[in-house]
């Protein structure tokens, strides 16, 4: 039996604020994960107005002047993209396998040594009734690619009401994104970089979905973007102690993590590499 494993081996990572801000749109339904941005609500808010007017949803505007607008605009538009990518994938397993559908880039796509693209090759040379057989199994194994989500733990500039008056905490820019994830209908992970922020990762602990249910699973999962093991090993412990869960560490080199200049020792990937695979 074929296993529905994670389809591909890469991902499309986050690439500053505006680049990656849809790329579930385009990508997600190949079975490719990718990273949005979630941290410049205003730039949020337009992307859902529109993709709101292009698939022909209603679009309800989220002022400013709503107190937790950041936090709302940004659930409402993971929501409106999980709610794309959804459409995308049920028109996607109805297509026929004829050449230049996207049922059939879905698997051409897929890396050779993969399962079920060893089950798609078979396919491509049956014929009767064993084709057919083999496309309706093979559209049961389409799964989309996650909407993953990046928070720079360091954006979390403070915020004011309108009568110029600073609001709690927990309506700084990376608290904000966090609830606006936390809030949202997806299932799949978010991204910090840029180091520890102990106010921000505190604010975890208030979401039971980053805490397995009774089945051990995990509805929203964290990552952790690292320079080195240090790094690494400060952010992992800090979250272990509040009994949350590290599911992966991405692992940069200082001198090339997406283009930003974080203080490092100059160490190249292997180094880096070695003191994980030292110290594991």
């Amino acid at each position: 039996m074929v296993q529905n494993t994670q389809p591909h081996t890469f991902h499309v990572p986050v690439m500053g604020l505006s680049f990656s801000i849809d790329t579930p749109v385009k990508v997600a339904h190949f079975g490719i994960n990718s990273v949005i941005s979630i941290v410049q609500d205003s730039l949020i808010e337009s992307m859902r107005e529109f993709y709101s007017k292009q698939i022909g949803e209603a679009y309800i505007h989220i002022p400013e002047t709503d107190i937790a607008h950041r936090s709302k605009r940004i659930t409402a538009y993971l929501d409106l993209i999980k709610s794309i990518v959804n459409t995308q994938i049920n028109k996607l397993k109805t297509e026929p396998f004829e050449k230049g559908m996207d049922i059939v880039k879905y698997f051409e796509m897929l890396p050779e040594k993969h399962a079920i693209k060893n089950l798609y090759n078979e396919m491509t040379l049956a014929i009767g009734n064993t084709k057919v057989t083999l496309q309706n199994k093979l559209r049961n194994y389409i799964k989309a690619g996650a909407i993953d989500v990046n928070i720079m733990t360091k954006v979390d500039k403070v915020n004011y009401d309108t009568n110029n008056k600073k609001l709690p905490i927990e309506y700084n820019d990376a608290l904000a994104a966090l609830k606006g994830f936390s809030d949202s209908n997806l299932n799949s992970s978010i991204i910090f970089s840029a180091g520890l922020n102990p106010k921000l990762f505190s604010y975890l602990e208030t979401f039971p979905d980053f805490y397995p249910d009774d089945k051990g699973n995990l509805n929203k999962k964290i990552i952790l973007k690292v320079s080195d093991y240090r790094s690494a090993s400060i952010q992992g412990k800090f979250l272990a102690k509040k009994g949350l869960w590290v599911s992966e560490f991405r692992i940069e080199s200082g001198l090339n993590c997406g283009g930003h200049a974080f203080p490092t020792q100059g160490f190249l990937l292997g180094p880096i590499l070695e003191e994980f695979k030292t110290n594991r």
